[in-house]
């Protein structure tokens, strides 16, 4: 086959990142996103180039089960084949702020689009990518999120996910966050966590994810450059 058509076209492809860029949000712990000029044709270098500093969950991002399993796998240890196939985009938008996606929210979609299997990866649109901003203008993104519960965890978990994923700043609600359950069921049970997506209504029931993160040794989580391969109709 020729490569050339194995490639979908550009109107199928949907990028789910958000651009990196200085003031996006970032969790206070976390290291601000910076770039930094380092050579300019006008100071008479020869090359243009800058240098950047950014946390392992800078942006659009994976967690890797260290994040909060002691003794858990590093981003570099995770497969390839564990962050791509099948995604299943499920709407939770009505949800709101501190909203919860329940077990029985997720079986209802089954109901309407077909069970999550074994080995897909698992999309939740709560439409919170909408708050995402800069500076102030960000402030929105960073409190109030929607998440998933413990319950919906354990779920995804015996359906046999590869991945969970939000447009939110977290898997977990903004009012358990620090209790984490989603996470510590998750990551604990070796599925990924994506958080801070993007453009998730752009995605029907269905489609393929390509999701690749940078192979940091010992890394928590890596800064990510989803991609959606949607259908043909």
């Amino acid at each position: 086959m020729d490569p050339k058509t194995a490639l979908a076209p550009a109107d199928r492809m949907v990028d789910l990142s958000h651009v990196l860029e200085e003031g996006i949000p970032f969790w206070p712990t976390h290291p601000r996103y910076e770039h930094k000029l380092m050579e300019t044709y006008e100071r008479g270098d020869i090359f243009c180039q800058y240098g950047i500093n950014l946390g392992e969950h800078s942006g659009t991002h994976f967690d890797a089960p260290m994040h909060i399993i002691p003794g858990g796998a590093s981003i570099d240890q995770v497969p390839i084949s564990q962050v791509c196939g099948r995604a299943a985009t499920i709407d939770a938008s009505h949800l709101g702020a501190n909203g919860v996606l329940e077990a029985s929210a997720i079986e209802a979609w089954e109901e309407e689009h077909g069970p999550i299997e074994a080995g897909d990866c698992v999309l939740i649109r709560f439409g919170w990518d909408r708050h995402w901003g800069l500076g102030s203008e960000g402030g929105g993104f960073m409190q109030d999120w929607p998440g998933i519960s413990g319950e919906s965890a354990s779920l995804l978990v015996g359906r046999g996910v590869r991945m969970v994923g939000t447009d939110a700043l977290s898997i977990d609600v903004f009012t358990s966050a620090e209790a984490a359950p989603a996470h510590r069921i998750l990551l604990g049970s070796d599925v990924l966590i994506g958080e801070n997506f993007n453009r998730l209504d752009s995605l029907p029931a269905h489609c393929t994810l390509l999701a690749f993160p940078l192979p940091i040794k010992g890394g928590s989580g890596s800064p990510v450059r989803p991609v959606a391969i949607l259908p043909e109709e």
